[in-house]
């Protein structure tokens, strides 16, 4: 998932949101298909971009369907939302 990389990368703040019904990953506004996909497959794609791009974070728990990961360069908040069908990450990069 290239493109997950290249918003995050470009953008100060980028709004990703999956819909598992639709099979779509929509970033900023714009829609990818993506095909079927778990939770756990979009989550893992999107923290290991972060990780890639911005190195190690720590993991924030909220509650028990919401967190966020964070370091010096970034904050990311993750919420689940199985029962409409929806994850959805907010990435903000930090001023340096």
């Amino acid at each position: 998932m290239e493109f997950l990389k290249e918003h995050i990368q470009k953008n100060s703040e980028t709004w990703i949101c999956y819909d598992i019904d639709r099979d779509t990953i929509d970033i900023n506004g714009e829609s990818y298909r993506v095909g079927e996909l778990s939770f756990s497959e979009v989550g893992g794609a999107v923290k290991s971009v972060l990780r890639e791009l911005f190195g190690e974070y720590r993991t924030i728990p909220y509650t028990f369907n919401s967190e966020a990961y964070e370091n010096e360069k970034f904050r990311a908040e993750v919420l689940a939302l199985g029962f409409e069908g929806l994850l959805r990450f907010r990435v903000k990069r930090k001023e340096e």
